[in-house]
């Protein structure tokens, strides 16, 4: 009967504990990650962008290089990574219609990568 109060606590803290993890459990959000190749992207319009997407609270610009025309997407939301290219793609061409952007499957190791080589040519 020595355990009682040990057990008794364990018992208090295991209740008051579950509760909290099941719900860090249920914010736990998939952040996909979409690269995007963008053909003529300028700092001008990589800044406009930016600062939209800082608006908004479900896509994040993870990465920019001008040089090299790479974008790099996240979501925030857990949005499917064909609903994170759309909501790029629609947010260049609110900058810039006449910007013409394609997926490519880079990580952002290689986006990094790309961009260097970008900078040293």
């Amino acid at each position: 009967m020595k355990n009682a109060p040990f057990l008794h606590r364990f018992v208090l803290f295991a209740l008051v504990l579950l509760p909290w993890t099941g719900a860090v459990a249920q914010q736990a959000v998939s952040h996909e990650r979409v690269t995007m190749q963008v053909e003529g992207l300028t700092s001008a319009t990589r800044d406009a962008l930016a600062k939209d997407l800082k608006r908004t609270d479900d896509i994040r610009l993870v990465f920019a290089c001008v040089p090299a025309g790479i974008l790099v997407l996240e979501s925030r939301t857990g949005h499917s990574r064909g609903q994170l290219e759309e909501r790029g793609r629609t947010a260049l061409t609110a900058r810039n219609a006449s910007l013409r952007t394609r997926t490519i499957g880079h990580d952002l190791a290689a986006a990094e990568m790309a961009c260097e080589q970008a900078r040293n040519r």
